[in-house]
């Protein structure tokens, strides 16, 4: 709900055209927050001595699990951002957001930065607003949390202390979730949202009061607003659990709840109407011609081939979920000269491709199977095979009827993204919605396998060892920032780790160098005077971020090679950079080209600079006066 109350405090004052009134609203909050504190003094200390009381009662799996839970919160505070889909666009809209002081952008040239919900990745402006990237991905760090305890208390209806701390560590080590806490992207937030939601509607059936009935909406609300996606969940989980409710309570109680409070419904519209995203949507459609952004750009991230697509997206997802992690597969392939990865790609490429080819396949790009710690592609490692889908299965089966509805209602979120979207290899992290909600379906099928205490200790204590082991290996190999080289612990060293390498962090350009293989960044921080207006045109897969975080004395401004008055229709692209240039109503001193287009710059522009190493070609012009 913090997360939430943030976001639509940050909306709004976007929305108003002012978002430094925000800081006083968070200053008056945190007064708030702490005079409240102060007055449930006594509430604070029982929560604070039960929470002691549950620690020193399972001291052992908490101790071992706190380490590297806490060196990922570190890691999401402290460590730069890896993830191309990050610096290109969601950090970097941000900044556009604070240079423009909205979040309606109809003249930005990259679609990317204008046309997605705003809900999660506006919430790093408490940061960038100060000019720094430190902490700018904690807040996937506490969504991840609440994801874990949200689950935790769910479990709690059907197991022990004990095993439902089990099941909260299941979730806790499924690697794609646990690496998506460090990343500053929205898919983590959809499965927080999910949780929330889950939570307010079980309040919801055992007390039907306007308050319940909000918090379910405001759920559903932050969800949409951190991404459409969403969507695929909000729709079968409105269904299935509102049936619920209204077998239960009926109509007539909910008529009655609004009319008695109103006014209250009335006040509370506005968060939902603003988290709702309608009137980005509204923009997006007058904008670029369709609600979700160019019509073009929707088909393409679309299932264009029916029920045979949906199947063939189901299949290759079931493949993506077997995921016994890399080391699985190396020491398979030293001890028992076989390797399960290519073994798997074997069966995919002779059995299911001649059945469905390239149905659905977004860009063409063929099926191929990968074991890595990695938040593009990882999987949910072998848990999330051997128990997270088991037990939703089972579920969907037996009683109680909650754990059946949220199965039925996951399954059903599995089987509409798979016929609405187009597969590639990194729409698996868009399935954290799948298995972070799995917690209350987990409790269920170990409570039916636990007939006695000797088996549930040896279920609670085997699960919840294999999740700790987990942990460590995703915090150790993660390919974004990885700490340990080798499986074999003779050729552990620390020296060529980030950390040990950016001076524990403080070299904020040591990532941006390696990735650039120069100091183009420091070499351009010197060279551009204090209050230059510097045009940029990239490419999609630019790194903006890097730019608009390490040469905040310049003010950037986008050059589009099109005309952004026509974006709902095709429109001819300008010739040269000169034409393009002459379409900004704000005078430029430089440009920062990436691209073709860099070749054909027009007479006015004088080359400065060019930065050819590793990535990609970056050129410097400098504007010169009309003749």
């Amino acid at each position: 709900m913090a997360l939430a109350a943030i976001s639509f405090l940050f909306q709004v004052s976007f929305l108003a055209g002012r978002p430094s009134v925000s800081i006083a609203v968070e200053s008056l909050l945190v007064i708030g927050i702490l005079i409240a504190s102060y007055k449930q003094g006594s509430r604070l200390k029982n929560t604070f001595r039960a929470s002691f009381l549950f620690f020193k009662k399972h001291i052992a799996l908490l101790v071992l699990s706190f380490i590297p839970i806490f060196y990922a919160g570190i890691k999401s505070f402290f460590a730069p951002q890896e993830s191309l889909d990050v610096l290109a666009y969601h950090l970097p809209r941000v900044f556009l957001f604070q240079a423009e002081n909205t979040v309606l952008l109809d003249s930005v040239c990259k679609m990317h930065t204008a046309i997605f919900p705003v809900g999660a990745d506006i919430l790093p402006h408490l940061f960038l607003r100060f000019q720094t990237e430190i902490g700018v991905s904690f807040f996937s760090f506490l969504a991840y949390i609440s994801i874990v305890l949200g689950n935790y208390c769910l479990s709690r209806k059907y197991l022990s202390e004990r095993g439902s701390l089990a099941v909260c560590l299941v979730i806790a080590s499924l690697p794609q979730l646990f690496l998506q806490s460090w990343i500053a992207k929205n898919n983590i937030f959809t499965a927080s949202a999910a949780v929330f939601c889950l939570l307010a509607v079980a309040r919801l059936l055992d007390k039907p009061i306007s308050q319940n009935l909000f918090l379910v909406l405001l759920g559903l609300m932050f969800g949409l607003s951190s991404k459409t996606t969403f969507l695929a969940f909000a729709l079968p989980f409105s269904i299935v659990f509102g049936l619920s409710v209204f077998r239960k309570y009926g109509l007539r109680i909910w008529v009655h709840e609004i009319r008695r409070n109103w006014s209250w419904w009335l006040i509370g519209l506005i968060p939902l109407l603003v988290l709702s995203q309608l009137w980005l949507f509204i923009h997006n459609h007058v904008i670029w011609g369709s609600w979700s952004g160019p019509p073009a750009f929707v088909e393409f991230h679309k299932n264009q081939d029916g029920l045979l697509g949906g199947l063939a997206n189901l299949v290759r997802f079931s493949f993506q979920f077997i995921d016994f992690l890399n080391i699985t597969n190396v020491l398979a392939q030293e001890l028992l000269n076989l390797s399960p990865v290519e073994t798997l790609q074997f069966i995919y490429d002779s059995v299911f491709e001649p059945i469905f080819g390239d149905a659905a396949l977004q860009s063409q790009r063929p099926f191929s199977m990968i074991w890595r710690v990695h938040q593009t592609h990882g999987g949910f490692g072998p848990l999330g095979l051997l128990i997270v889908i088991p037990s939703i299965l089972a579920s969907m089966r037996t009683r109680p009827s909650f754990t059946r509805n949220l199965a039925l209602t996951l399954i059903s979120f599995l089987l509409i993204f798979c016929l609405s979207s187009a597969w590639s290899l990194y729409k698996i992290r868009m399935l954290v919605v799948f298995f972070g909600c799995s917690g209350p379906c987990i409790a269920n099928s170990f409570s039916r396998l636990a007939r006695s205490k000797k088996q549930e200790s040896f279920l609670v204590l085997g699960t919840s060892l294999a999740s700790i082991l987990l942990l460590f290996y995703v915090v150790s190999y993660n390919q974004d920032l990885r700490l340990l080289n080798s499986y074999y612990p003779w050729r552990w060293t620390l020296q060529e780790s980030y950390w040990v390498q950016s001076n524990w962090g403080r070299d904020r350009l040591y990532s941006p160098n390696q990735f650039y293989g120069d100091e183009r960044l420091q070499t351009l921080a010197d060279f551009f005077p204090e209050g230059s207006r510097v045009g940029f045109f990239t490419q999609n897969e630019t790194r903006l971020h890097y730019y608009f975080m390490h040469i905040p004395q310049v003010e950037f401004k986008g050059i589009c090679m099109d005309d952004v008055q026509q974006r709902a229709d095709p429109v001819e692209k300008f010739a040269t950079l000169e034409e393009a240039i002459s379409k900004i109503s704000t005078p430029l001193d430089y440009v920062l080209c990436v691209g073709e287009e860099c070749q054909t710059p027009g007479p006015r522009l004088r080359e400065r600079f060019q930065f050819e190493r590793n990535q990609e070609v970056t050129t410097i012009f400098e504007v010169l006066p009309s003749q």
